[in-house]
């Protein structure tokens, strides 16, 4: 190559060089500092893509852990207010046994019934204040908000409880359903619903829209003319407060149920979230061995090529000394 002072070629490509071992310096530098391999677009398209898709699912099944969650707890007010309900119901049993029985006289049952219209009244209580985020679990509610006349401890007059468990709500579920949030068609939901007995087969009216049986909790139905607690009513009441406790028991046992079920959505999910955050960070976390590597490498290069630059700006004062 000759000598020119005009255009200097080892220049040049010296800092060409220097260019490119500066740009690879300082992308590792980022990568190192930021803790991410993917830091824009640039860096990898198709990995910020897929990337950015597996954040969303992530951020969704941490929400669906959180409604899971919630949906424990719905559980958990539902199923207290109806353990207390079964308590009432166990003591008014004991009042009716003991109405029912010849050694006590009718001033006597004139004071259970007495307890027995109290404890009939501190259901309706329980029934109407037991909520969850303003949703009244026990008696229903309808779409204006309005309760309905009787108020039933029923499944039929219940609406859904939706818990979302995924991505898109599936509304075909009759009871409880999930299948994989990220499938083709994903049936992702599970539905608490309250809509499964017959009305016709259990008649436990726990509100005071009857007007056949005014104030009747539906285990017992007293005829109009009969106001009084009399044996013989104390005696069919017994049979129909023990169906109303093993409705009770019924309906509590499938709380339990739904609540174990949302125990394994939880723990399936916390699993997903898990797998899809590790997916995540092999793709766009950095591998700090790897790059410590690169970023030496590049800095020895960038350090190298600044000391050959030097070197080559210099060449043309060679010619300096050609002219003597």
């Amino acid at each position: 190559m000759g000598l020119r002072i005009q255009t200097n070629m080892q220049s040049l490509n010296s800092q060409r060089v220097l260019h490119l071992s500066t740009m690879a310096n300082d992308l590792s530098m980022e990568k190192l500092s930021s803790g991410y391999r993917i830091n824009r677009a640039a860096d990898d398209a198709a990995g910020l893509a897929i990337s950015e898709k597996i954040k969303a699912d992530i951020r969704g099944l941490n929400m669906a852990k959180r409604n899971a969650n919630d949906g424990i707890s719905m559980v958990q007010v539902a199923e207290g207010g109806m353990n207390e309900i079964g308590n009432i119901l166990n003591r008014l049993r004991e009042l009716s046994v003991q109405g029912a029985s010849d050694t006590i006289g009718n001033n006597e049952r004139d004071f259970i019934n007495k307890e027995y219209v109290a404890l009939k009244d501190e259901i309706d209580r329980i029934t109407n204040s037991t909520e969850y985020n303003g949703s009244l679990l026990l008696i229903g509610k309808n779409a204006e908000d309005k309760i309905p006349d009787p108020m039933m401890l029923n499944r039929a007059n219940t609406p859904p409880f939706e818990v979302q468990v995924g991505k898109n709500w599936y509304e075909g579920v009759d009871a409880m359903g999930i299948d994989n949030p990220f499938g083709r068609n994903p049936v992702n939901i599970i539905r608490i619903k309250f809509d499964q007995i017959d009305t016709s087969t259990v008649g436990l009216n726990l509100g005071r829209g009857n007007d056949d049986s005014e104030g009747s909790i539906g285990v017992f139905q007293p005829d109009q003319k009969d106001s009084t607690f009399s044996k013989n009513r104390a005696q069919r009441s017994i049979a129909k407060i023990d169906q109303a406790i093993n409705t009770i028991a019924g309906f509590r046992a499938d709380l339990g149920a739904i609540q174990n079920r949302l125990n394994s959505t939880i723990a399936n999910l916390a699993i997903q979230s898990e797998n899809f955050s590790a997916a995540n960070s092999r793709i766009r976390d950095t591998d700090f061995a790897e790059e410590t590597t690169r970023y030496t490498q590049s800095n020895i290069l960038k350090q190298a090529g600044i000391a050959v630059l030097t070197q080559a700006n210099q060449s043309p004062q060679a010619a300096l000394r050609l002219l003597g």
